[in-house]
């Protein structure tokens, strides 16, 4: 396992766990993160309260990592598939692509690629 794919798995298991101040902890001070077609949030404590808040509004999650791909020296493009319920209870598995810039070994952009509406309907 390479060494972003240890981030990555270590940035999954953290959300899963519900700690958005780990998850935060791999963004540079003045990092962006950018969810679907949402607005784009500036600065490490506005992504982890965002974070906080997704992992509020759903029951449970579980990423599952398929593949990390490294691109040149600092760009990572992820793909996972998130599980977590239906508002109905109903288990669902979401396709999630997210691409990520690095500067050294902090996140200096996050870009999520994903429809998250089955599991908020």
């Amino acid at each position: 396992m390479t060494d972003h794919e240890e981030m990555v798995r270590a940035m999954c298991a953290a959300v899963d766990a519900g700690d958005a101040e780990a998850f935060g902890s791999w963004f540079a001070e003045d990092a962006t993160y950018t969810f679907g077609n949402g607005e784009t949030l500036s600065g490490r404590d506005a992504i982890v309260a965002a974070t906080a808040g997704a992992a509020g509004a759903l029951p449970w999650v579980r990423h599952t990592v398929d593949q990390v791909a490294v691109a040149g020296e600092d760009q990572l493009f992820c793909r996972f598939t998130i599980e977590t319920a239906s508002p109905d209870g109903q288990p669902l598995a979401l396709p999630c692509v997210t691409v990520i810039w690095l500067d050294g070994p902090r996140i200096v952009d996050y870009r999520v690629h994903m429809d998250i509406s089955p599991a908020l309907a």
